[in-house]
């Protein structure tokens, strides 16, 4: 946890110096140079070249081609840049300059598929409450009057969490916990850990990582272990807890995803989430523009790789529901389904 937060605090310190500092020395705007640059940053310190199914030299050449292209325009320079960096199909990955941000979207997939914000607007209503970055409410099933189910809502892990003591008493007679984490790109990994520690009664052991260690593409760190406490006084053990998932489910979400695997009474429901199982580092190039790019990997505690997204437990896909606004989120209906089946199959 402590290294997550010091590769967060180093990337928002770059990002600061990047926009507040006075350089002493002059710019090296040369594309050929500031080409070679950032080619050499990816080849030497990116962490998943050997699982991207890319041929880095290759890229080199190809791309190399264009420069004679670009030559004297700024922007379709970090234009062709960026296009490179996105052969990497990384979400971590971005080029940063004073005119623009380039990035890769590609991991989020048809949206459509997983979360549908009719069915959320719907079950939140008008009297949902609110805390911290959850809004939540409770009521019976829509299937069974007679079981009763808790929804919370969280849309991003940089918001913090709400009143874990106050929901979790609030929802305290409910059959169980529906967790909706559908198109939550990610955030704080401290977050995310913490989240987990509600759910599970021991610590656990919730993954591994490993760093680069030189500018070698096989040069990493023996796999570090990373494990979460459970929480001193709030706990939800007994009851069901179905987390909803998505291809929107990305970055810290992600790590949330692999890690709560651990939790005995939590089970996962939706489509394969969209990776990103990196954390990531920032280096500057000649011309003072900046890249960032994923240095550590991140694994599961069965010691697989969360770069290309965790599967849930139950998959469950939704209808085009931007075509048919009417159309069930499956999704959330198999979660009633489960907490109901789960209730009857103790009582």
């Amino acid at each position: 946890m402590k290294k997550h937060l010091l590769y967060f605090v180093l990337l928002i310190g770059s990002l600061l110096s990047f926009i507040g500092c006075v350089r002493e020395t002059p710019l090296n705007t040369n594309h050929k140079e500031n080409f070679d640059a950032l080619w050499n940053i990816i080849n030497e310190r990116y962490c998943y070249l050997d699982e991207k199914n890319l041929d880095w030299d290759t890229m080199y050449t190809h791309y190399s081609g264009y420069l004679n292209v670009v030559k004297g325009d700024d922007l379709r320079f970090f234009k062709m840049l960026s296009t490179m960096l996105n052969e990497l199909k990384d979400g971590h990955v971005n080029l940063i300059s004073t005119f623009n941000v380039g990035r890769y979207n590609g991991w989020q997939g048809d949206p459509s598929e997983g979360y549908n914000h009719y069915t959320r607007k719907k079950i939140l209503g008008d009297n949902y409450l609110s805390s911290g970055g959850m809004r939540y409410v409770k009521g019976v099933s829509n299937i069974d009057k007679d079981i009763k189910i808790g929804y919370i809502l969280y849309e991003s892990f940089s918001s913090s969490l709400g009143d874990m003591n106050f929901i979790f008493n609030f929802m305290s007679d409910c059959h169980g916990i529906i967790i909706d984490v559908r198109g939550n790109g990610g955030g704080l990994v401290d977050n995310a850990n913490r989240l987990v520690s509600y759910f599970i009664e021991q610590k656990e052991l919730v993954g591994f990582y490993s760093y680069k260690t030189g500018p070698g593409r096989d040069k990493f760190s023996e796999l570090k272990p990373e494990y979460i406490e459970p929480h001193k006084s709030v706990r939800w053990l007994s009851k069901p807890v179905v987390v909803l998932q998505d291809r929107g489910c990305y970055s810290a979400t992600n790590d949330f995803l692999s890690k709560i695997r651990v939790a005995k009474n939590v089970i996962r429901i939706g489509l394969p989430s969209g990776g990103g199982g990196g954390m990531p580092a920032v280096s500057e190039l000649p011309n003072g523009w900046r890249v960032r790019y994923s240095a550590v990997k991140g694994y599961s505690r069965d010691k697989v790789s969360l770069e290309k997204g965790i599967a849930p437990d139950i998959y469950m896909a939704n209808e085009i529901f931007d075509v048919q606004p009417n159309a069930k989120d499956r999704i959330m209906g198999k979660a009633i389904e489960y907490i109901i089946a789960a209730y009857k199959k103790t009582n």
